[in-house]
């Protein structure tokens, strides 16, 4: 054994060289993991994103499902008597909850007992909290205000599409929506999970019975022309075979009325994209929030934009005709200049660079700067931006100098094990604290190897698409190697 030089006996040299290998060898075996975790979430993040694009492009051209037919969408004051819910009888055999109106607090529990249960709720109820639910977004601002206090903290959820397990999850965690304990969600109910219906009748059910204390935020989902591709049209329908088009239909509208943000003691925004460097609230405040088109373009407005010597893709504008018309030309860009902050609201992510570009992954939006923060919080006196929109690992993640904060509250994502969810619980001193989670996920990644997991996983759906684009693949192939040197 040897000496060190005070004369103390120390552990031999091959003791310590071996204990050094071993933290060598761990250290590189865990910046493995690391690089194979994030190539896999960028793989799931491409095919995600490009699937957004494919879909903002299609919309724009105006490909629209038989089911919204234009003909077959009626003007408001004939709403009322088109979805009139009470023809609709409810059979004896029927053993889902029976609701009443105006709603209690006991008849949103056994909703929210029934769907966890696994029950469906009948469509003559559905129909009935659509409707109510339509009728008070109607009377709500595009910008919700609400105050915090020393004895109550505000519950802010991001994204949960139609993972009801992790809502239910929620509120197990921290309680139902209460005057007492109140909630923010910040959209994204739909698409992806099995269950976005169910979660919308619980939100809209505790939002009926606590308007002022429940506030939901409308998200990119929140768009029936999303919704054909990722999930919920194909859900609802399956769920209503009879009603579903009719449901489906109410809630094109209730999505058109839901607020655009939320802001807490006059110092946090909450919004489920982002920002960019035109955003104005005070413009925001006073957008007729349900006229604004989603991102299907209709015939009118194209022939508008045409007569304004606007281009029909988005952003871009050609030299207009001498013979066009100016007032036309006018309020063609107040109209463009309304929807596309409507736009940076749903669809924008934050990057570390400064400045403020389009946001060609998603085709839609942009990406802003920390520079661009500073600038809009400064100018509206605000001091926090929290946003949604993006799934993170922990659940949440702060940048901009932490004066952006993104929370996503759909766990396992992308794959089980791929993300925790979380949600922010905030006082009157505005600090946001983090609850993190994970639905059917008990126990540590690591110890089932899920990196592994989900990197197959993630190769998987990026097999499935390669061989949907085979041909094109091939195609470009032979074009950049006419000679097929390989």
């Amino acid at each position: 054994m040897g000496c060190c030089s005070c004369g103390e006996r120390t552990c031999s040299f091959p003791s310590i060289r071996a204990a050094l290998l071993i933290q060598r060898w761990y250290r590189q075996y865990v910046a493995r993991l690391e690089i194979r975790r994030r190539c896999t979430w960028n793989i799931f993040q491409s095919i995600e994103y490009a699937g957004q694009q494919d879909q903002i492009k299609v919309s724009l051209r105006n490909l629209i499902s038989h089911i919204f037919r234009e003909n077959e969408i009626c003007r408001d004051a004939e709403w009322e008597r088109y979805f009139c819910y009470k023809s609709i009888d409810v059979p004896d055999s029927y053993t889902g909850p029976h609701l009443t109106f105006p709603m209690t607090f006991c008849g949103v529990s056994k909703l929210v007992e029934a769907f966890k249960h696994k029950q469906q709720l009948h469509a003559r109820y559905v129909l009935q909290i659509l409707g109510e639910t339509w009728r008070l977004l109607r009377i709500l601002p595009n910008i919700s205000h609400l105050s915090s206090c020393h004895t109550k903290e505000i519950t802010i959820c991001g994204d949960l599409h139609g993972q009801l397990e992790d809502l239910l999850l929620i509120f197990y965690k921290n309680g139902l929506p209460s005057p007492e304990k109140p909630y923010v969600f910040n959209g994204d109910f739909v698409d992806r999970g099995k269950n976005s219906l169910e979660i919308l009748l619980i939100l809209f059910g505790f939002l009926l019975l606590y308007p002022n204390d429940v506030h939901l935020n409308r998200g990119n989902h929140e768009d029936h022309i999303v919704n054909l591709r990722y999930g919920f049209t194909k859900e609802v329908l399956g769920k209503y075979r009879v009603h579903g088009k009719k449901i489906l239909k109410l809630l094109q509208k209730i999505f058109s009325w839901l607020p655009l943000a939320t802001v807490i003691d006059h110092k946090v925004l909450i919004v489920h994209g982002g920002i960019s460097d035109t955003t104005d609230l005070n413009v925001i405040a006073r957008v007729d929030r349900h006229k604004q088109m989603n991102w299907s373009v209709d015939n009118e407005l194209k022939k508008r934009r045409r007569l304004a010597g606007f281009d029909q893709s988005y952003g871009e504008r050609k030299k207009p005709d001498s013979d066009s018309d100016p007032e036309c030309e006018e309020g063609i860009e107040t109209y463009e200049h309304e929807w596309e902050q409507m736009v940076d609201l749903l669809w924008s992510d934050p990057m570390p660079q400064n400045g403020c570009i389009p946001n060609e992954v998603r085709g839609g939006g942009c990406y802003w700067g920390p520079d661009v923060t500073e600038e809009v919080l400064g100018r509206h006196n605000l001091q926090l931006l929290i946003r949604s929109h993006e799934c993170k690992q922990d659940g949440y993640e702060f940048c901009h100098n932490r004066r952006v904060l993104t929370i996503f509250s759909a766990s396992n994502y992308y794959e089980v094990g791929s993300n925790r969810g979380a949600y922010i619980r905030m006082g009157a001193d505005l600090v946001p604290h983090f609850v993190q989670y994970q639905a059917r996920f008990s126990f540590p990644p690591w110890l089932f190897g899920s990196v592994g997991w989900t990197e197959r996983s993630a190769l998987q759906a990026l097999r499935r698409q390669l061989f949907v684009h085979k041909s094109d693949l091939i195609s470009a192939f032979r074009e950049f190697d006419p000679n097929n040197t390989g």
